[in-house]
């Protein structure tokens, strides 16, 4: 399959047309992880968006040393280092390959030199990014609303 296709057919995907597709398949690269491979570690900064085309993905806070919590859990198709990219900070978690695993890679600087000749291209993909980050933070809302109201019934239930 084509890089462009896959883009197409990934959460990015949702807002970019195909031409747009075969026009930031020039600016991406791919990296092949095996399992166990590291994709980044927390408080890196490469300033990367990430597309995991196959495998599986870990996402992991790191509390000390070997001690984690597992965040979440990523297959085919889902974008990750979305803040990293857009903000240029380091990345928050570690991001490890569960098995082995495809990831497409756009540099902020390779796509910052398509703003000008593709202003539309541009503004899909991060339209893209948006609707994936308000996604991620209505997951995260419902999992405190349930973990609150769990709280809220054991509380009340003992007294």
């Amino acid at each position: 399959m084509s890089i462009a296709k896959t883009i197409s057919e990934a959460i990015l995907g949702q807002d970019v047309t195909m031409e747009e597709c075969e026009v930031l398949s020039e600016a991406v690269t791919l990296k092949d992880l095996q399992k166990g491979d590291i994709l980044f570690e927390a408080d890196t900064k490469d300033e990367t968006l990430y597309l995991l085309t196959s495998g599986k993905l870990e996402i992991l806070k790191v509390l000390s040393g070997d001690n984690t919590i597992h965040i979440d859990m990523l297959k085919d198709g889902a974008m990750i280092g979305e803040l990293s990219f857009i903000d240029g900070r380091g990345h928050s978690m570690r991001c490890i390959a569960k098995k082995d695993s495809q990831v497409i890679m756009l540099h902020k600087d390779a796509f910052e030199g398509l703003v000008e000749k593709h202003p539309m291209l541009t503004f899909h993909v991060m339209r893209s990014i948006l609707r994936y980050t308000h996604n991620l933070q209505r997951r995260a809302n419902a999992k405190y609303l349930e973990m609150h109201r769990m709280v809220q019934n054991q509380y009340t239930a003992t007294y």
